[in-house]
């Protein structure tokens, strides 16, 4: 996979917080390349947009147009098009070995929703889509913390406490 895709799942993942995570020993700071950051902030804002059609894509069983989006985040949209050799190696060699397996599980999991998708097969394609934003929202509490605080914080699950009526 080419490494001017690692950098997608850095900022998406807006739509839900459903995942937990609780080291918060586990932030690993890095800095993007002052060159880099305006095409990183016009990719995550894309793949934004691209995660919420693709929810929308998903709970209308639009299966071609949920594919298409699948494979255009797969491939990435802008920093593949965007990023000369130079700054992919500049970027490749300030980013955690740990970010660039999460952003290969994110678009490999992109890959299979675009798959499951041309399938027709709602439960895989939804499957890949909770995997794509599971990705998201770990990543964001490692390496984003300072633009989600909210991702970083214990906060007390009162989801498991019962209720008697």
């Amino acid at each position: 996979m080419s490494f001017r895709s690692i950098v997608v799942a850095l900022f998406i993942g807006l739509l839900s917080s459903f995942v937990s995570v609780a080291d918060e020993k586990a932030h690993v700071a890095f800095a993007i390349p002052a060159d880099i950051k305006p095409l990183l902030t016009q990719e995550m804002l894309a793949v934004e947009k691209g995660m919420k059609e693709l929810l929308s894509s998903i709970a209308k069983g639009e299966w071609d147009k949920a594919e298409e989006i699948g494979k255009q985040i797969q491939a990435s949209y802008i920093m593949k098009k965007s990023l000369t050799k130079e700054q992919m190696t500049s970027l490749h060699n300030s980013l955690p070995d740990q970010f660039i397996r999460q952003d290969r599980d994110f678009h490999k999991y992109a890959g299979m929703l675009a798959y499951a998708a041309k399938a027709r097969n709602a439960d895989i394609t939804n499957f890949y889509f909770y995997k794509m934003n599971e990705s998201c929202i770990q990543c964001h509490s490692r390496y984003a913390k300072e633009r989600f605080p909210s991702l970083s914080k214990k906060k007390e699950d009162h989801s498991h406490h019962t209720h008697k009526h």
